[in-house]
């Protein structure tokens, strides 16, 4: 995978070997079914047409930009070694979110999209917008690409980063997992000689007693307050949560 920042200027230039591109959008925050539905039809179309296919995400929420939080399920470091391991796509993109990138208007991104990235194809959620003040649509998308080149997944509503992020705070690792289809991974690092912190991390998990999975070992822990007793001698420790006990 091939990693882009882009300020999405027309002076930018990416190889992508005069290839048709299969792109799907969208800031992608705990990686969950519907998100990896659509990389899997993503990457069969690039196959069938001898494309690439990419992921083009940003570098932050435009609403958290906006209100100056950070409100993230995952940090960007995991998110793109999830991505990269899991998906492989060709080329990932993140546009850097800031006062210029938010002002373009639907035609400008489109075309920066067409020009810029030789997109063909584009999979989407039904509920995806773009451009300045969320103008953009999926009808502008069909509009400027055709019909027949914007594939669209229509959104689930028991499958959402929203409820991912209730669902953790009451403890519901059983019901994460389902949205997922795998068990949360939460990264810890280390804070003092036998506890870690979960970092990077905007979300709390209910205090309470879980069973984990580290570097294979199936071991039963107390979570407090994002803290946990360890007696580790690693400095990270990637954490997947099974079930609360």
């Amino acid at each position: 995978m091939i990693k882009y920042q882009t300020f999405l200027k027309n002076n930018e230039n990416f190889n992508l070997e005069q290839k048709g591109n299969v792109i799907c959008i969208g800031f992608f925050d705990g990686i969950h079914k519907m998100h990896k539905a659509i990389f899997s039809e993503a990457k069969k179309i690039a196959k069938e047409k001898n494309f690439v296919w990419s992921i083009i995400t940003f570098s932050e929420k435009v609403s958290d930009f906006l209100k100056g939080i950070k409100n993230t399920l995952q940090s960007k470091s995991n998110k793109y070694e999830i991505i990269e391991k899991n998906y492989k796509p060709d080329f990932l993109f993140e546009i850097e979110v800031n006062n210029e990138t938010i002002k373009l208007n639907p035609n400008e991104f489109c075309l920066f999209l067409k020009e810029k990235l030789n997109v063909k194809k584009i999979v989407i959620g039904d509920d995806f917008r773009f451009a300045y003040k969320g103008q953009g649509n999926i009808s502008h998308l069909q509009d400027f690409f055709g019909v027949e080149n914007i594939i669209v997944f229509k959104r689930i509503f028991n499958i959402s980063t929203s409820l991912l992020k209730n669902n953790l705070a009451k403890g519901e690792i059983s019901e994460v997992n389902k949205i997922i289809d795998g068990n949360f991974t939460a990264r810890f690092e280390r804070n003092s000689e036998n506890s870690f912190l979960m970092k990077d991390y905007n979300i709390n998990i209910a205090n309470g007693k879980y069973l984990v999975l580290i570097e294979g070992e199936t071991l039963q822990i107390e979570l407090e307050n994002n803290i946990i007793k360890l007696n580790y001698e690693k400095e990270l420790l990637d954490i997947e949560f099974l079930k609360k006990v």
